[in-house]
């Protein structure tokens, strides 16, 4: 026959019709259902987890030294003649070509609260004197003509 292993009993107390049962690690009384036999609290699980699985901070970005985009060119040609054709490396055209030349995006110049403010007066005439048009337009070509150019200037306007 088999022998019974020995349970472990630990100590437990009735507290305002609750039963409480001490934590198997820290020994800390917890509260626990009828059928419980032992318990381990939230503040040690914590701290098993913790030794499991220590935190690592996230670095952040780690720049690669490739230009935006890289991988999502047609071609890209690095420094040192590595030649990557949408994002994959191809290692037999290593050194055959010249190395990408990226052209840095022009900035445009932040308008002041008043430019914009200009160009939307100038947008709200145009579009007036470009109704006054489409009343007058005969023919289907210029009134899409004029439409098209009204959708431009709300487009200002937003």
């Amino acid at each position: 026959m088999k022998a019974k292993k020995d349970s472990i009993k630990y100590h437990t107390e009735v507290v305002n019709g609750i039963l409480h049962m001490e934590c198997r690690v820290c020994g800390s009384m917890k509260p626990v259902g009828e059928e419980a036999v032992a318990t381990t609290c939230s503040v040690c699980v914590s701290e098993q987890y913790e030794k499991e699985f220590p935190f690592e901070a996230n670095t952040g970005y780690k720049p690669s030294g490739k230009p935006r985009g890289w991988a999502f060119m047609k071609e890209y040609v690095d420094k040192d003649g590595n030649v990557y054709h949408r994002g994959k490396e191809q290692p037999g055209l290593k050194g055959t070509m010249k190395s990408s030349i990226i052209k840095p995006k022009v900035s445009k110049p932040k308008l002041s609260k008043k430019q914009r403010q200009q160009i939307k007066m100038d947008a709200f005439a145009e579009i007036g004197k470009l109704k006054k048009k489409l009343k007058a337009a005969r023919f289907k070509k210029d009134i899409k003509k004029i439409n098209s150019e009204i959708k431009r200037h709300q487009k200002l306007i937003k």
